[in-house]
């Protein structure tokens, strides 16, 4: 790809910065987000105020942006399946290859679009193909699972553009949707696995099947509870409760063969004696609930549409000593991870872009203000040529 393409990752505290040019990436920076907790934007003017960030403003001031892709894990996220009519015809017909090539007629007052993703195709209402060109039929439907997020969301996204002087088309992806395409081998995507990547602030699920996602949802609960909870638990400062855990993280308190113990402040000044076992065991308690909600999330909506005994993990939020043992524990299923997960994640984004950027929606601002100006000259040239006409009585 020869277009400047600059990828801005909205997830947890940081929002993450790339400059991709001819396919290589020539900036690669982050920064932390003011007005943003756990997928929402709770403060629109101090949102906008951390994007003025000055390496990013010397990207935008000085590089010839042709598009700007921002992925995005927000707080609620909606996956509705929705049947398309292609034709209803008297008497049967071949499926041409243009006959697949439907929009979905998504409609909400209060939700925006970000991905239509095709499930397949209803012949006659009865078979439900992938691909049914070539064959004959009297109907034809197609079956398209609708993403969407928030007006408020998209909103906020474009009032940033407008504040920053972005002009070039926008796109919004949704970084399950990305990060289970591109994190999962082809192997699970096939066969059919429950996903959950447990993110910094948020805990992102979703079904896959035949290549094919079939739904979503977000928890909000990720790696930060843990150290909350040892933080409010133990009564101590968020920077010794930060230190517990990366000392002492484990999900499985009973499989510590050695104790071991840190010093550290209570908030009241006093000097306490922590072991690994005491922090393992309230870990364990918040990851038990978190893959208790999760589990029954599958369970219910799994109902009908995918049948698997694989569970595919991720995020940083999962990386603690005894996590697969635990899911192990709560689902009785095979448990699975991407051995490259660190370098997939850094690029998830890009490529599944580099897939999909046909099918990606355009949430490019209108120039009002230009609209505006423009239309400021037209009325004072049209006031100047009255004036000009009463004085030389013309007309």
């Amino acid at each position: 790809m020869k277009e400047k393409l600059l990828f801005v990752n909205i997830s947890g505290t940081n929002s993450k910065v790339k400059l991709i040019e001819k396919g290589e990436i020539s900036e690669n920076f982050d920064f932390k987000l003011q007005g943003y907790q756990k997928g929402k934007i709770i403060e629109q003017d101090s949102f906008i105020e951390s994007f003025k960030n000055p390496k990013l403003s010397r990207v935008l001031n000085y590089q010839n942006i042709n598009k700007i892709i921002f992925g995005i894990s927000p707080h609620e996220i909606s996956s509705k399946i929705e049947k398309v009519p292609i034709y209803d015809l008297d008497s049967t017909k071949p499926v041409e290859e243009k006959d697949l090539f439907i929009k979905s007629n998504f409609e909400s007052d209060s939700d925006s679009l970000l991905h239509s993703i095709s499930l397949g195709f209803i012949l006659d209402g009865k078979d439900v193909l992938s691909n049914p060109t070539g064959m004959h039929a009297t109907k034809v439907e197609a079956i398209k699972l609708n993403v969407s997020v928030n007006n408020e969301y998209v909103n906020s996204l474009q009032e940033l553009c407008k504040s920053l002087d972005i002009t070039c088309p926008i796109n919004i992806i949704s970084n399950s949707i990305a990060l289970t395409t591109e994190l999962i081998d082809e192997e699970n995507k096939d066969f059919g696995c429950f996903h959950i990547n447990i993110g910094d602030d948020l805990t992102e699920l979703s079904m896959i099947q035949k290549n094919k996602i079939l739904d979503l949802a977000v928890i909000p609960v990720g790696k930060d509870n843990f150290y909350k909870d040892i933080e409010i638990s133990l009564d101590i400062t968020p920077k010794d409760a930060k230190l517990l855990v990366e000392n002492f993280g484990t999900v499985m308190p009973e499989l510590i063969q050695e104790n071991d113990h840190l010093l550290v402040h209570t908030t009241k000044g006093q000097e306490e004696k922590i072991s690994n076992k005491r922090v393992g065991a309230i870990m364990r308690e918040r990851a038990n609930e978190l893959l208790q909600i999760s589990k029954k999330y599958f369970d219910e909506k799994s109902k009908g549409k995918i049948s698997t005994n694989r569970i595919f993990i991720s995020g940083p939020g999962s990386k603690y000593e005894g996590f697969d043992s635990l899911l192990k524990y709560v689902f009785q299923n095979f448990i699975y991870r991407n051995p490259d997960e660190k370098n997939a994640s850094e690029n998830y984004l890009f490529n599944y872009y580099i897939k999909e950027y046909k099918n990606l929606n355009n949430f490019k601002l209108n120039n009002e203000s230009k609209n505006i100006f423009n239309s400021t000259i037209l009325n004072n040239n049209n006031l100047i040529k009255t004036k000009l006409k009463k004085l030389l009585k013309i007309g």
